[in-house]
């Protein structure tokens, strides 16, 4: 969009004067009237360039919802595998974190009735499909602790930016109060992960 802003009055800037900027000595009332409507022009592509900007780039507190209810729906799913599928421990693992999960999910749920907010990219598609079919087992504890380690990094950074970003200060409040359980979280599925890795 920059490109086309300030190339295209200069190219039809150029482009008036090759025509009619020779011969009979009115090449400067050409020019000036050249000048004035590439101005016009560079001010409507701008016009249309800030408008689709605001049509692509969403408020940052509706961007973070939707990443944060995305990632938490699919969290609470794997989470749920684990308990399904897994060994003591990783069971024991997935219920502690599940519900710090369930209690986000519903003050995030909350949040967003209150201040009625309508969620329009959330993609909660069933994509564990690498989990849904590893049979129970070392192998499913393993993978399920490493999707753990992985998710918990995304999610702790998603956050970290977001409290930066996020506008509305009941929301940075939330995300402020989540972000010492995601790091608990974490640090509790590298622990089970390390452990995982030592057995054959």
């Amino acid at each position: 969009m920059t490109i086309i802003k300030k190339s295209f009055p200069l190219l039809l800037t150029a482009g008036m004067v090759v025509l009619f900027g020779c011969g009979d000595g009115s090449g400067s009332k050409i020019e000036t009237k050249t000048d004035s409507l590439a101005t016009r022009v560079e001010s409507g592509v701008d016009n249309l360039g800030n408008k689709v900007d605001s049509l692509l780039n969403k408020n940052p507190d509706q961007n973070f919802l939707e990443d944060a209810v995305e990632a938490n729906t699919k969290e609470i799913r794997a989470l749920t595998l684990g308990q399904q599928k897994g060994s003591a421990q990783v069971k024991s693992a997935a219920t502690k974190m599940l519900s710090d999960h369930k209690k986000l999910g519903e003050a995030v749920k909350d949040y967003i009735g209150k201040n009625n907010i309508t969620l329009s990219d959330v993609d909660t598609a069933d994509t564990d499909n690498d989990l849904n079919s590893t049979a129970a087992g070392i192998d499913f504890d393993k993978a399920w602790a490493d999707k753990m380690v992985d998710d918990h990094k995304k999610v702790i950074n998603m956050f970290e930016d977001a409290q930066n970003d996020v506008k509305d200060a009941q929301l940075k409040s939330m995300i402020t109060d989540a972000l010492p359980k995601l790091r608990m979280h974490l640090e509790m599925s590298q622990t089970l992960q390390e452990k995982l890795n030592k057995t054959k």
